[in-house]
């Protein structure tokens, strides 16, 4: 048992040594999902994320001295997620100052320019959305990307 938990703390050493940048970036977007963003996607979130980065951890034990990741891909993630993080946050805010529930501007409804301009409503919504669920295609191809980098 102490064998595999030395083993762990080795693995985990190594992957924030190598893809520190990368962890946070991942660990800030579900902080920032988690604030608005209904249950089943935060969890869903979670799965692809802590699944990238357990495939990650498994790659990089078995070439401990490789690269542990694409550098080119770990970038375009952390720049995905910076951004997601910001569009999350600033609708948060949004929401936080006109006192509405979180997450009532994911919904075409809430929004107050509905009424106004639907268009530039509902591009909000699929903006804070899609977004969001680049980052997680993104994350998941970095973490599968890891495998093949030698």
């Amino acid at each position: 048992m102490s064998k595999q938990l030395s083993n762990l703390k080795a693995i985990s050493s190594a992957l924030m040594r190598r893809a520190w940048p990368q962890v946070l970036t991942i660990i800030v977007f579900m902080v920032a999902i988690s604030l608005r963003f209904p249950l089943w996607f935060v969890m869903l979130s979670a799965a692809v994320n802590g699944a990238a980065v357990a495939y990650l951890a498994q790659c990089s034990a078995s070439r401990p001295s490789g690269p542990a990741y694409d550098p080119f891909l770990g970038a375009v993630l952390i720049g995905s997620g910076l951004a997601s993080v910001a569009l999350t946050l600033k609708w948060w805010f949004v929401e936080q100052q006109m006192k509405l529930a979180p997450g009532v501007l994911l919904r075409l409804a809430g929004h107050t320019e509905a009424a106004s301009n639907p268009t530039l409503a509902w591009s909000s919504v699929l903006t804070q959305w899609g977004s969001c669920s680049i980052f997680l295609v993104i994350v998941a191809a970095w973490g599968l990307g890891s495998g093949r980098v030698e």
